[in-house]
Formats: structure tokens, C-alpha cells, sequence
């Protein structure tokens, strides 16, 4: 069978490049110490697309914006949150769709600011929550303030149930303290991703090796991230 293959890469943060046989996906790029995402590959490559959930500064850097001089055929897809505007540049809010040729996108919510992401482009379903998460401090709220906020997050995942996903890119904060991966693993009971890769964990690696280690116990697998620049291919059989 034919195998849709996806090299993925770790640049920070929730920042990932997606290289696919013709398109080249860059997520919430802030740094990258990588030299996967320079001038040279982005002229390189077909069809590049840069994807930005929201204007948080971990998340967004503008100087993304001088990357269309190197390619004619590059395009951003922003959330309304972001003042940019152009050309290369859509701009989506929650439920909107847009294609792009081959590249079909989806948005859905975020439980902070933006919008999370869903994108079917060469046979593959990617979904980058952004900060899409369920977002509490155990230690230091109240049950009652912990169960609006996952109603919060219940909410916006809701629109989600019954896509499939071949690659989710989601929150394992340890900042939330012992529920570090609980919006995780609320996400793939509910979502059943066939791939579920952590974020939003700064250079805390301990976290994603903590939570891959976990993955038995789940619907889904995980990868552990374990430095900047790691690489993985992703194949998936074809029916």
C-alpha cells in the first residue's frame, strides 16, 4: 500500500514544521534553532503555508512576515486576533474554512486567545490546538473554579468529536502542576488521535517523557519531545 509519510520537527515551544511531499506546514513559529525554517528552505520548498494560532508572543513572530520575499507561492493563515494584513495573509475565526487549492483548513476555538487548527492536506488530518487546553491549577483552585474550566474546555472540543486526526500537536504544560497532561488525555479519549505530540512545555522535556511513558494507558500514541531540532517521519498506510 501506498504510505502518506510527514517529517515532523520540534522547533520551540508549540512550534513544529511539517515537511510533506509538496507542501512545507509551519506552525506557531517563535524560535528555531534548527535551520528547518530559513530563508533558503522556505524558498526551497512548494507551497509553503504558515499557520499562526494566536498573537501571543510565544506563539507569533513577526518576523515570519519577511518570509514571503523568498517564495511568491507562500501564504499565512492568522487568527483574527493578529493585525496583519496582505495578500499571502487569511484570516480566520472559529467554524470558518478555507482552501487552498489541495490544502483544506479548518478553525476551531481555543480556551485562552486565537483558534486551534485543523488541516487535511496529501492524505494526512493535522490538528494544532494552539492553546486549546484545559487550563487549571489544582493546587490552587477551587473544585468549583476546576469544573468551569472544564466545561470551558469540554465546549470547545465538542465541535471536534467525530474528525479524524492522524496528528495532533496539544498542550503538556508542567506549569499546571500534577494535572500537567489532564486536558491531554481528555483530548484523546474524546478525539482519539493517532498521534498525539506535546507542546507548550518550553524546554521542560521531562514532562512529554513523563507523559509518553503514560501512552499504554491511552487510545494514542505518543512521542515523547526530548530536545530542540528532534525529527520524527510519520507514515501512514493507506487504505
Amino acid at each position: 500500500m501506498e504510505k502518506v509519510a510527514a517529517k515532523i520537527t520540534y522547533l520551540y515551544n508549540s512550534g513544529f514544521a511539517l515537511e510533506l511531499s509538496n507542501h512545507f506546514l509551519v506552525f506557531d513559529y517563535f524560535i528555531d534553532s534548527t535551520n528547518i525554517v530559513t530563508p533558503a528552505s522556505i524558498a526551497a520548498h512548494p507551497n509553503p503555508l504558515v499557520l499562526v494560532s494566536h498573537g501571543h508572543q510565544d506563539h507569533y513572530n513577526p518576523t515570519i512576515l519577511e518570509w514571503q520575499q523568498y517564495n511568491s507561492s507562500l501564504r499565512y493563515i492568522f487568527s483574527s486576533d493578529i493585525a496583519a494584513e496582505g495578500p499571502s495573509i487569511h484570516s480566520m475565526s472559529p467554524q470558518e474554512t478555507l482552501n487552498l487549492g489541495d490544502v483544506f483548513v479548518r478553525a476551531y476555538g481555543s480556551t485562552d486567545l486565537g483558534v486551534s487548527f485543523l488541516v487535511r492536506a496529501e492524505g494526512l488530518s493535522i490538528f494544532h490546538a494552539g492553546d486549546l487546553n484545559w487550563w487549571h491549577w489544582r493546587e490552587e483552585s477551587t473544585d468549583s473554579e476546576i469544573d468551569n474550566t472544564e466545561r470551558a474546555f469540554l465546549r470547545e472540543v465538542e465541535p471536534l468529536r467525530g474528525e479524524h486526526i492522524d496528528i495532533a500537536f496539544f498542550p503538556v504544560d508542567p506549569r499546571l502542576g500534577q494535572d500537567y497532561d489532564a486536558g491531554a488525555r481528555k483530548f484523546i479519549e474524546l478525539i482519539k488521535p493517532g498521534l498525539l505530540i506535546p507542546m507548550h512545555f518550553g524546554d521542560n522535556f521531562a514532562a512529554t517523557r513523563a507523559f509518553a511513558a503514560t501512552a499504554s494507558t491511552l487510545q494514542t500514541d505518543i512521542c515523547a519531545i526530548t530536545h530542540r531540532g528532534q525529527s520524527l517521519m510519520y507514515r501512514k498506510k493507506e487504505d
